[in-house]
């Protein structure tokens, strides 16, 4: 058998019951995969009595995982790390918590000839910041690529991983995403507030980041200019702009304008 592959790298915040069950928010896709490597650590005590080895454990006590993947976006960042974003900023925070995350992954095989896909699912993980290094363009181009560190731990009822190999990519997705809670469909609604020319709805689902809409197509009210979104209609400073995290299942952001 030999692994030659690797992709699909998904994640959701768990939510652990006092049983141990786990329960994973809609799945998210960090970034395409580049590697991933996974250290364990188990125990290692040993009992010894009448001059010999009476009682040993070697059983799992915690791992570290390292992946590699392409992209560093502020977005996926605030998610894994527990930073906040808004308007399009990241602000990074020495009191700020990561939230444990289910994380999965599918490796490609060979198995005499034939192609196998398993899945691989870590139940609880909680990722770290990640070295940063960046180099300036030489003479021959090099890929950056970010690199994110994280510990693996165990559920309260003991659980830490689950594998499982299937003959198509296709089966392997499906389990892949049966870890995962289905996501709660939303609608974000576009006011003019007095002017004109609103951009279209936005379907998407709650806790989803979505791009706001620049408003370069509204038609202002006469003698003013647009300046930004709010879920407050009559607000005068805006505080919705760049990106922005879905809170429920409808919301409308109105525009707010500024006098010329």
């Amino acid at each position: 058998m030999a692994k030659i592959g690797l992709r699909n790298f998904l994640y959701g915040i768990l939510t652990e019951a006092p049983d141990g069950t786990p329960s994973y928010g809609v799945a998210k896709k960090p970034a395409k995969a580049i590697s991933c490597k996974v250290d364990v650590s188990n125990n290692d005590a040993k009992l010894y009595a009448d001059d010999g080895l009476a009682e040993s454990d070697t059983t799992f006590q915690s791992g570290t995982l390292t992946l590699t993947i392409d992209d560093e976006d502020d977005i996926t960042m605030a998610d894994l790390l527990g930073h906040d974003i808004a308007d399009g900023v990241m602000v990074r925070n020495a009191d700020d918590i990561a939230p444990y995350v289910g994380l999965g992954r599918i490796i490609t095989k060979l198995v005499n000839g034939v192609y196998k896909y398993k899945v691989e699912f870590l139940f609880k993980v909680r990722m770290s910041e990640s070295s940063q290094e960046n180099n300036t363009k030489g003479e021959s181009v090099e890929f950056g690529t970010t690199e994110l560190p994280g510990i693996i731990a165990k559920l309260a009822n003991g659980d830490w991983s689950a594998t499982k190999t299937f003959s198509t990519m296709a089966e392997a997705q499906t389990y892949l995403e049966s870890f995962f809670g289905a996501a709660t469909a939303a609608t974000v609604t576009y006011n003019a507030n007095g002017g004109s020319n609103a951009p279209a709805a936005v379907s998407t689902y709650v806790g989803a980041v979505i791009n706001v809409d620049d408003g370069s197509g509204l038609t202002p009210p006469s003698n003013k200019h647009f300046i930004g979104w709010d879920t407050n209609s009559s607000a005068t400073v805006p505080d919705v702009s760049g990106t922005y995290r879905v809170p429920s299942a409808s919301v409308t952001l109105y525009a707010i304008y500024a006098a010329d």
